[in-house]
């Protein structure tokens, strides 16, 4: 199956904020909240969640990994 990392280390942001709203747990900020690497706009990680829907692997087949920034 494909990952969707939601923790500090690997997860984006987006995909922390959306788990912990889905949990009702509050919005949380790591460090400072500075941003110091590429900016994503929503839009263009939403296209690619979408993306990966429509392309899902078949059973078996091997995962997919999708770089938002290419």
């Amino acid at each position: 199956i494909n990952r969707f990392d939601y923790d500090g280390d690997y997860g984006t942001v987006l995909n922390r904020f959306l788990i912990q709203a889905a949990i009702g747990c509050p919005i949380t900020v790591h460090g400072t909240g500075g941003q110091t690497r590429a900016f994503i706009h929503i839009q263009d990680s939403v296209r690619c969640i979408e993306l990966a829907i429509e392309d899902a692997p078949k059973a078996g087949e091997r995962v997919k990994i999708f770089n938002q920034m290419t």
